[in-house]
């Protein structure tokens, strides 16, 4: 998140680089993926609750640290409206970063001769539409070789994954789902792995990263968040490291990342 409290912090902190304390992990990614949870626009604020929205400029940020892509299906999405939606597509577009819209839009990536399939959903503003969301995910993972799904859920600041976001993981992995990567909680929430009976490889569930950048401090849990790692092996194979780090509200940065 690049707005509100966040870009603040970037006019007034020197040499602001709130991603140095992960360059480590990142910098050598294929793909670097995040959810977006700011529009980047200059349109007027049109949501009555809380606007996230922050200036198109702040791409510069995701391009520094080198991200490859995100995914923009959230409740925050349309904060700046219509237009805000479209301009911040294409500003995003225009520093060479994949926006993956809510399915079934579906972002296709090759790498190391690999196909990946990307497919964002939101159940927060509104809940999924299940059969669509189904025939999205069965139609990608025919012209991939691995499904990665990007889906906003769950309950604020729970620990623990609700009964619906656990009926969704099941639901989700069995249409063709191979890894799904939850957010809206703001916490951690646990990881999950789900036997698919016909596949040979079970799918992986991260519930909840956390926050990573973002200018929540009134939880001491919001100031924590996971990056992962993910790599595809032969056959399907997924192997994946998980890392948990320390986040900075005031700064707007990552504070640091354990040893």
């Amino acid at each position: 998140m690049l707005g509100r409290g966040v870009y603040r912090a970037s006019t007034r902190v020197s040499d602001w680089q709130p991603f140095r304390e992960l360059m480590p992990i990142i910098k050598n990614a294929d793909i670097l993926a995040a959810n977006l949870e700011s529009p980047l626009t200059i349109a007027p604020v049109v949501t009555r609750g809380y606007a996230l929205c922050a200036p198109p400029a702040q791409v510069e940020t995701l391009r520094d640290a080198s991200f490859d892509l995100v995914t923009f299906a959230n409740n925050h999405t349309l904060d700046c409206g219509q237009t805000g939606r479209s301009q911040t597509l294409l500003t995003l577009r225009a520093f060479g970063i994949r926006a993956v819209e809510p399915a079934p839009y579906v972002e296709f990536v090759n790498v190391r001769n690999r196909r990946l399939a990307f497919i964002a959903l939101d159940d927060v503003t509104r809940p999924i539409d299940q059969p669509a969301a189904i025939n999205a995910i069965r139609d990608a993972k025919n012209r991939a070789d691995t499904l990665i799904i990007s889906i906003h859920w769950g309950n604020e600041y729970q620990a623990a994954p609700s009964t619906r976001q656990r009926s969704l993981a099941a639901m989700l992995s069995k249409a063709g789902a191979d890894v799904i990567i939850g957010h809206h909680p703001h916490v951690i929430q646990p990881l999950e792995i789900i036997d698919r009976g016909k596949y040979k490889t079970p799918a992986l569930v991260f519930y909840s990263l956390g926050n990573a950048i973002f200018d929540q401090y009134g939880l001491e849990d919001t100031r924590t968040g996971q990056v992962i790692s993910l790599v595809f092996g032969p056959s399907g194979s997924i192997t994946y490291t998980i890392r948990q780090f320390k986040l900075d509200p005031k700064r707007g940065t990552i504070l640091q990342l354990p040893p």
